[in-house]
């Protein structure tokens, strides 16, 4: 038997071979959703690595001019007589804003007569008071001068008598000498020198009683001329002191009488805003009658912030603004730049006098710390458009740091190498 080199298997597929080839069908619904997942996929990773994303901080705030907003309050409660001013105006330092006038008090006819009485009584008293203050003063300085006259006279004696006590001393002097010859020369005694030496030492304690005397006179004069120098500072202080009691009591004069008026005048020039007073209104301290911007101020946003936003806040950092009243769908964001950001939360009563958004001012009834973000507003070609107006409310956001998507993914691996190789 003749044994074959090829398998039966094969001479088999070989005597089949005019069937033709194995065809396998693959329907075009797999190549499509094949080319789809791979154009995906190469989508997301082109997405990934080519897209970035900004992190930012979102804040509440409220629009401000850099040099303050001043709060126009009435010193006491009463009624809005006039209001001289319109939303909008422009004043100078020092025109009239608002003319109010204070409530009287209501006595009766006996009670405000002898009130009256008091003050005219309390007047005249202070008058009285003052023209003997003058008289007085006048005499005084009369009295000084006379004693100052005196005492220059008994000086000039005093220098007389020095003068000759200083001859006395010097002839005793004299006299001693040719004594004290006579004795060498043993034509006196010793007991007739000592006689002269005794004498001439009374003459010399006569003459340093009277240099202290002489003294003295100085030191008299001295205080005198002191005293009368002071007098007039004296009588003016005292002038002054009554005069100032006679304002008081022409001011509580006005007062009874009857109404007072007080002028509320604007205390810098700039723009009158906010107001709230119309006449016939009543006021008080405690309300505002309007506010007022100061001349040459530009408006400022500022932001306010929890701790836990402002850790990678800085300075010059952009910040993108949304107001309230301009909805940023139709009027886009306004751009602005960060220029200061407080080192120190705010207290609690700086934040109450603060016209803080909801947000905020609920964080600051909470207790919860609060900074304060000041950011500068950019040029924007469109500024007309929207007109902006100190208090108005906005959100602001700081754009803190723009990295691509794929390093924020990956950014807790990252993160922890870098821990294990500081670790290591």
């Amino acid at each position: 038997m003749t044994r074959s080199l090829f398998r039966p298997e094969a001479l088999d597929a070989q005597s089949q071979s005019w069937l033709g080839g194995v065809q396998l069908a693959r329907p075009l619904s797999l190549s499509v959703v094949t080319l789809g997942a791979v154009a995906a996929l190469v989508a997301v990773i082109a997405f990934l690595t080519l897209a970035q994303y900004t992190r930012r901080v979102t804040a509440p705030g409220v629009l401000v001019p850099d040099r303050g907003l001043i709060r126009l309050v009435p010193t006491a409660a009463g009624t809005v007589l006039e209001r001289r001013v319109s939303e909008g105006q422009v004043v100078a330092a020092g025109d009239v804003l608002f003319v109010l006038a204070l409530e009287r008090t209501q006595l009766a006819d006996a009670d405000e007569a002898q009130v009256r009485r008091s003050i005219d009584e309390r007047g005249r008293s202070l008058v009285e008071a003052a023209r003997q203050q003058q008289a007085l003063a006048a005499a005084r300085r009369v009295a000084l001068d006379r004693r100052l006259a005196a005492l220059e006279r008994e000086a000039a004696q005093l220098d007389a008598e020095v003068g000759l006590q200083r001859q006395r001393r010097t002839l005793a002097e004299e006299s001693l000498a040719r004594l004290r010859s006579l004795q060498a020369a043993q034509f006196i005694s010793e007991a007739q020198v000592r006689a002269k030496d005794e004498e001439l030492l009374g003459l010399r304690a006569a003459e340093q009683a009277l240099a202290r005397q002489r003294a003295a006179l100085e030191r008299e004069r001295a205080e005198l001329e002191g005293e009368r120098q002071t007098l007039p500072l004296l009588a003016e202080n005292i002038a002054g002191s009554i005069s100032r009691d006679l304002a008081q009591l022409r001011r509580e004069s006005a007062e009874q009488q009857g109404e007072r008026r007080i002028v509320v005048r604007a205390p810098q020039s700039g723009t009158v805003s906010a107001v709230l007073a119309e006449p016939g209104q009543s006021v008080s301290p405690s309300s505002a009658l309007a506010s007022l911007v100061p001349a040459g101020a530009h408006l400022q946003a500022q932001l306010y912030a929890p701790s836990s936003a402002v850790g990678f806040v800085r300075t010059g950092l952009p910040v993108q603004l949304r107001f309230e009243a301009f909805p940023f769908e139709r009027f886009g964001h306004w751009p602005a730049h960060v220029v200061d950001v407080s080192r120190v939360p705010l207290a609690p009563s700086e934040l109450a006098a603060l016209a803080l958004p909801a947000t905020s001012a609920a964080a600051a009834a909470a207790g919860e710390p609060l900074f304060r973000i000041t950011l500068a507003l950019d040029a924007r070609h469109d500024a007309e458009a929207v007109p902006l107006a100190a208090g108005m409310r906005l959100a602001g956001d700081v754009l803190l740091e723009r990295r691509r998507l794929v390093a924020w993914l990956f950014e807790p691996l990252l993160a922890w190498r870098e821990r294990g190789a500081v670790g290591a």
